[in-house]
C-alpha cells in the first residue's frame, strides 16, 4: 500500500521524474541515499515523510456558530482535528436538529498531514433492517407509497452515528471521549437560544405536521402546540441523559442496547416497523480506502461508495481537466466567442459552463446505473475511474446538449436537502471532512420517547423499486436496490485537496443532496483551477444537472445572459427560486493562517484558533 497515491500521479510528477538528469558523482549517492530513505519506508509500510509546512492555526467550520465554537475550544485544549470533528459533531446533534444527529448516519475523511497513504475513510451510513422488503412501501392501492419511504416507521435506516463517531475517535482522537463529548451534553441539558432558521424551519407547516405526529418530538419544540422562537432556550434533558449514556458506556452498551434499544424498539420494532434487536447490536462501521485522482497538480482524497458524491466529482474533474479551460476563457475575455456572456468574477464564458453541465450530465447517469453499496454489489469504480472511460465520456461532449445521454454499459448489464458538513485543520496540519444526515429536513419526524434525537428517513435513499424516482427526483438501477443489511446509496462529497508534498490546500463538503456534488466540485474547481479565493467560491452562484429529470438548474446570481446562451446550446434551463447546498471549507496556503468559508446560504461559522469567528448568515440573507 505505500506510495500509492504518489504513483497514482502522471509523468513528470513523481519525486524522481524531478531530479535533474546529471551524472555527476555526487548526485548518484544522493540518488543511493534517497533510495535507502525509501526502501526503509516502504518497509515501514509507509511512505517517508516529506518536509510539507504546517498551517499556522489550526481552523473550524461547520453549520452552526456554537458547534464551531466547540471544535476550536477542543483544538485550544490540546485535541486533534478528530476529536474537535467529533465534539462539533455531537454539538450539531444538539443545536442542529434539522440535521445534527445521532439518528442518522455519515461519512468521516481523516488526512493526516505530509502522508497521504494513511488517509482513512469511515462510513457509519445507515442500514436497512433485515426484515424490511420494498413490499412494506406499497399503499393499499398495491403501488408505491412516497410517504412510506419518508415518514413510517419503515423509512428509518439503522442509525450509524453513535458507532461511526465513537469509532473515529478511538483511531484519530487525542482526548478522552468523554471530554470530547462534554460540550455537546452541557449544550443539551443546559440549553442553548433558538436560532432564526431553527425557528423558521419550526414555522414551517410542512415539518409541523411532519414533528407533530410525533408526541415525543411536538412535546420538544412545539411545547403547548407553538413552536419555539427565536432565542428561546431549547433543554433537552432526554437527550443530554442519551449522551452521557454515551460517553460512560460506550456506542455498544449505550446506544446499541439498554435504555435506548429498547426505545427504538418500542418506536420501530414488531407491530410498528421492521427495526428487530438484532439489527441494532449487529450494527457496526465500515473502513473503507479513500478514492483519489488528481487535478491541476493537487491530490483529490474523496470518498467511495457508497458515496456516489466521491467517484462523481473525480470524474467530473477529470473529464474537465482535459478541455482548454484557460483557452476558453482568454477567449471570452477577448470577446471571441458567439455567446455573448462572460463571467463578471472571472471571466469564461457559457461554453465552459456547458462543459460543466455536460460533464455532470453523464456522471449521474453513469451514478444511476452503477453505484451502489460496496458490500452487496460489485462497484465498478476503477473502471468508472480509468482513462479510457474519462476519455469517452469527454469526447461524447460536442457542442451542444446531449439531455439522451445513456449511462455507458459494463460488458453488460432530489435527495435530501438537510444533510450537514463540517471541516477541521488542526495546528498539525492533519485535516478532517466529515458529513452527516438524516435525510429529509428532521429525517422521518420522529423521535422514540426518552432519547431525545431525531431518526433518519434514511430508506428513501435507496432505488426501492428501480427506475421509480425517489423524493428528490434521482433515479437507481438494481445496484441500489433495497435489501436488508445494505446500505443506501448517498451523495454525500467529504474531501480534501493537497499538494504534491502533502500538505493540505483545501478542506471541503456540504448538505444538499445531489446537489452536494456539484456544489462542492464548483467550489473546488473555482478555487483550484481559477485560484478564486475560497469564499467568494463558496459565495458564488451554482449550476446543477442530474440527468434525470433533463432540466438544468441556474441558482439566482447567474445572469439572464447565461440563460439564454444556454438555451441557444440546447439546455433546457430553470432559473431556481432558492438557492442549494451549504459548503462549508478551509483554505490552506502551506505555512500560513487557514481561510474558513461558511455558506451564507445557511447560518454556519467559520473560526481560526485565536481569531474571532466570522458572523453567521440570517435566513434574509445571502450571497
Amino acid at each position: 500500500m505505500a506510495r500509492r497515491f504518489l504513483e497514482r500521479r502522471r509523468a513528470p510528477r513523481r519525486v524522481a521524474d524531478a531530479l535533474p538528469a546529471r551524472r555527476s558523482f555526487g548526485v548518484f549517492w544522493l540518488a543511493v541515499l534517497w533510495l535507502a530513505v525509501l526502501a526503509s519506508a516502504c518497509a515501514s509500510g509507509r511512505r517517508a515523510q516529506v518536509n510539507a509546512p504546517r498551517p499556522e492555526r489550526g481552523a473550524v467550520v461547520s453549520e452552526h456558530p456554537l458547534a464551531t465554537e466547540v471544535g476550536v475550544a477542543l483544538l485550544e485544549a490540546g485535541g486533534n482535528a478528530a476529536d474537535a470533528a467529533v465534539g462539533v459533531a455531537m454539538a450539531l446533534a444538539v443545536v442542529y436538529p434539522q440535521a445534527g444527529n445521532l439518528g442518522g448516519g455519515g461519512f468521516a475523511l481523516w488526512v493526516p498531514h505530509g502522508d497521504p497513504d494513511r488517509a482513512a475513510a469511515l462510513d457509519f451510513r445507515e442500514v436497512a433492517p433485515l426484515g424490511l422488503v420494498p413490499q412494506h412501501f406499497l399503499g393499499a392501492d398495491g403501488r408505491p407509497d412516497p410517504e412510506l419511504s419518508l415518514s413510517s416507521p419503515f423509512a428509518v435506516g439503522v442509525p450509524g452515528s453513535p458507532a461511526g463517531l465513537e469509532a473515529f475517535h478511538k483511531r484519530f482522537g487525542r482526548l478522552s471521549f468523554r471530554e470530547v463529548l462534554a460540550p455537546a451534553i452541557r449544550l443539551a441539558r443546559d440549553g442553548y437560544p433558538v436560532d432564526p432558521w431553527l425557528a423558521r424551519d419550526l414555522r414551517d407547516p410542512v415539518f409541523q405536521r411532519r414533528l407533530g405526529a410525533s408526541p415525543a418530538a411536538a412535546q420538544l419544540w412545539y411545547p403547548r402546540g407553538v413552536p419555539l422562537r427565536e432565542g428561546a432556550l431549547a433543554v433537552q434533558p432526554d437527550l443530554a441523559r442519551t449522551l452521557e449514556r454515551l460517553a460512560e458506556l460506550g456506542a455498544a452498551r449505550g446506544f446499541y442496547r439498554g435504555p435506548v434499544a429498547d426505545a427504538l424498539l418500542r418506536e420501530l420494532g414488531p407491530g410498528q416497523g421492521a427495526l428487530a434487536a438484532a439489527d441494532l447490536e449487529s450494527y457496526e462501521p465500515r473502513w473503507r480506502e479513500p478514492s483519489s485522482g488528481w487535478f491541476r497538480g493537487r491530490l483529490v482524497l474523496t470518498f467511495p461508495p457508497p458515496s456516489s458524491g466521491g467517484v462523481l466529482l473525480l470524474q467530473f474533474l477529470a473529464v474537465l481537466d482535459g478541455f482548454p479551460l484557460e483557452a476558453d476563457r482568454q477567449r471570452a475575455q477577448e470577446g471571441r466567442t458567439d455567446d455573448g456572456w462572460t463571467d463578471p468574477q472571472l471571466g469564461f464564458g457559457a461554453r465552459t459552463v456547458h462543459w460543466w453541465i455536460e460533464a455532470m450530465r453523464r456522471g449521474f447517469a453513469d451514478r444511476a446505473e452503477h453505484l451502489g453499496d460496496p458490500d452487496h454489489v460489485d462497484v465498478p469504480v476503477a473502471q468508472l475511474l480509468a482513462p479510457s472511460w474519462i476519455a469517452m465520456r469527454r469526447v461524447s461532449i460536442g457542442d451542444r446538449a446531449a439531455p439522451d445521454v445513456r449511462p455507458l454499459v459494463l460488458g453488460g448489464g432530489a435527495e435530501s436537502t438537510e444533510t450537514t458538513h463540517l471541516c477541521v485543520l488542526d495546528g498539525d496540519g492533519n485535516a478532517v471532512s466529515l458529513t452527516t444526515t438524516l435525510n429529509s429536513t428532521f429525517g422521518s419526524g420522529r423521535m422514540a420517547a426518552g432519547t431525545g434525537f431525531l431518526l433518519n428517513n434514511e430508506i428513501d435513499d435507496f432505488a426501492i423499486f428501480p427506475g421509480v424516482p425517489n423524493d428528490y427526483g434521482l433515479v437507481g438501477s438494481a445496484a441500489n436496490r433495497l435489501a436488508g443489511g445494505k446500505r443506501p446509496l448517498s451523495s454525500m462529497t467529504p474531501t480534501v485537496v493537497l499538494d504534491e508534498a502533502g500538505a493540505v490546500r483545501l478542506v471541503v463538503g456540504s448538505p444538499g443532496g445531489p446537489r452536494i456534488i456539484s456544489a462542492v466540485a464548483q467550489v473546488l474547481l473555482r478555487h483550484v483551477a481559477y485560484g478564486q479565493p475560497i469564499d467568494a467560491a463558496v459565495r458564488a452562484p451554482r449550476v446543477h444537472q442530474q440527468w434525470r429529470p433533463t432540466s438544468t438548474y441556474l441558482e439566482p446570481g447567474w445572469s439572464t445572459g447565461l440563460a439564454s446562451a444556454l438555451e441557444e446550446r440546447g439546455h433546457e434551463v430553470e432559473i431556481a427560486a432558492r438557492r442549494w447546498a451549504s459548503v462549508q471549507a478551509i483554505a490552506v496556503e502551506p505555512g500560513r493562517e487557514p481561510t474558513v468559508a461558511s455558506d451564507p446560504r445557511r447560518g454556519g461559522s467559520g473560526a481560526v484558533v485565536g481569531r474571532e469567528a466570522s458572523r453567521p448568515s440570517r435566513p434574509a440573507d445571502g450571497p
